[in-house]
């Protein structure tokens, strides 16, 4: 039986897209059970700290936590003695490591827009990451517009980048209004009716011209909506709320900060339009949770978005406020138009599954043996 190691350090950091994708395979592979390989879950936190979680195989403390030491040295020298025929990372593997590699690359931003990140975290990034994934066996990356770039950018061969989208947990469904209890985000100071954002305050996620878009949409409609925009601040983060502060949105605009799951069902259900406009992304997994969840979806026509959405939203230029603004209008005005949206997301969103993502993931180890 060959055995897989995986770092699942991101599991408990509240790592947004990466800690969803290796938890959601993490469960996956524990349903599976595939009778030819053992998984080994390698880990930074002690048992006490780590979330509830649905483990495939032992799980193995590492230390010391800091990345300087631990990615080095500490898992090489782990992997070793857990004898991994094969190890898993995401985006930074070992410099050397004891058996082949297997690397995810959601996208590769920092070097697309090297201005949304701080700057030694981009300069660690540039040099880390295309390291990594020229040693890698396989390469795993979530769309075929991020294996593009990947390949245009760093010139390695498509043979070795294997497209695995990105799933969608069965947790985000449509669920009957009634059945939400509002309590449960009163204690955000929300209630409908609102307008959904969902993602890290950051850059890339374009949220000030969504802003500007919204200030437009008050100044001209006055709609009863609410802006709600779910993440935690990152990188420039606090220029979301000073631009909130300058363009007077302070009572409008509801920042409630990292919410679970249940809580984010609960959102995507009850809000009337879901609004998206990022600059880049390699998958875009709120778009699809939103349209798993029959939330009538506005996101940008740009990177991997049209190749995950379909036909199943209104497509915006990012750049245009004023097209940002039209589109929430449209929706707000039209319930034709978002019952023909609801539909479409759902529909749409059944075509992305974990099970499938964990079963191409398997079969990348299976080709490394």
């Amino acid at each position: 039986m060959a055995r897989i190691g995986i770092d699942v350090h991101q599991v408990g950091l509240r790592q947004t897209g990466n800690e969803t994708y290796i938890r959601s395979l993490l469960e996956e592979f524990a349903l599976m059970c595939p009778s030819d390989l053992e998984f080994i879950c390698f880990t930074t936190k002690a048992a006490h700290e780590l979330p509830s979680v649905r483990w495939p195989g032992p799980v193995k403390r590492v230390r010391p936590h800091t990345p300087l030491v631990r990615i080095p040295i500490s898992l090489p020298l782990e992997l070793f003695r857990g004898k991994a025929d094969v190890a898993h990372f995401q985006y930074v593997a070992p410099p050397i490591c004891p058996c082949p590699t297997v690397v995810t690359v959601h996208d590769i931003s920092y070097e697309l827009f090297p201005e949304f990140f701080h700057p030694i975290e981009r300069k660690r990034m540039q040099f880390l990451i295309p390291f990594s994934m020229r040693r890698a066996t396989y390469i795993l990356t979530v769309s075929e517009f991020s294996k593009q770039s990947i390949v245009e950018t760093y010139g390695l061969s498509p043979e070795r980048i294997l497209v695995t989208y990105n799933g969608v947990s069965s947790v985000f469904r449509p669920l009957e209004k009634s059945s939400i209890p509002l309590e449960r985000l009163e204690r955000f100071y929300i209630r409908p009716p609102f307008i959904l954002g969902v993602g890290n305050l950051q850059p890339r996620k374009n949220l000030v011209r969504l802003l500007h878009a919204y200030a437009s949409l008050r100044t001209r409609r006055s709609p009863p909506h609410r802006l709600v925009l779910v993440g935690q601040s990152a990188w420039q983060g606090h220029r979301v709320r000073e631009e909130i502060d300058r363009l007077g949105l302070a009572d409008w605009v509801v920042l409630p900060g990292y919410l679970s799951n249940e809580d984010l069902v609960a959102l995507y259900n009850l809000a009337d339009v879901f609004v998206y406009p990022s600059l880049y992304e390699g998958f875009g997994l709120p778009v699809v949770e939103a349209m798993a969840c029959g939330t009538p979806v506005i996101t940008s026509h740009v990177s991997s978005l049209p190749e995950v959405a379909g036909d199943a939203v209104l497509f915006v230029d990012p750049l245009s406020e004023r097209e940002i603004f039209m589109a929430m209008e449209q929706l707000i005005d039209d319930p034709d138009l978002r019952i023909r949206l609801r539909i479409a997301g759902i529909a749409r969103a059944r075509k992305f599954s974990w099970r499938i993502t964990a079963e191409q993931t398997i079969e990348a180890y299976r080709r490394c043996l």
